[in-house]
């Protein structure tokens, strides 16, 4: 029994160690808004929406696995309720384009807080691993 539970945590922590090691590269893509002016405000918002689109199932699925129930609903909170909001209420409204940008803004705030979290994750786990009895 003890066996399974440490390949379980070290399983966790692999996860939690490639989550974070993508959150890193994911999070070096805020670098293309300072690259915006040479190649073009509209390229890069297209690469960080696509980004974006393209990461949310894998972090959704990640979350999931290392039941970080607390974490989804975040990112619904932070995510998806204001794309809903921004569609609703700008419906027809010409700040469509600019209210946009919220919820791929709160995208990118979810995943840098993320990223500073998972340290302490797996220190959690290392120090739940200790035996303090030798």
């Amino acid at each position: 029994m003890e066996n399974h539970n440490n390949a379980k945590k070290q399983r966790q922590k692999l996860i939690m160690r490639r989550l974070h090691h993508t959150l890193t590269y994911a999070g070096s893509s805020v670098v293309l808004y300072v690259g915006y002016p040479i190649i073009g405000y509209f390229i890069v918002s297209i690469i960080l929406t696509v980004t974006a689109i393209i990461y949310t199932p894998y972090l959704i699925k990640t979350l999931i696995e290392l039941k970080k129930w607390k974490w989804i609903v975040t990112f619904g909170i932070m995510v998806v309720v204001p794309m809903i909001l921004v569609y609703v209420i700008s419906y027809k409204s010409i700040f469509k384009t600019i209210l946009s940008f919220i919820p791929l803004l709160m995208f990118y705030i979810f995943c840098w807080i993320l990223r500073f979290s998972i340290p302490d994750w797996i220190e959690k786990i290392e120090y739940s691993e200790m035996n303090f009895d030798e």
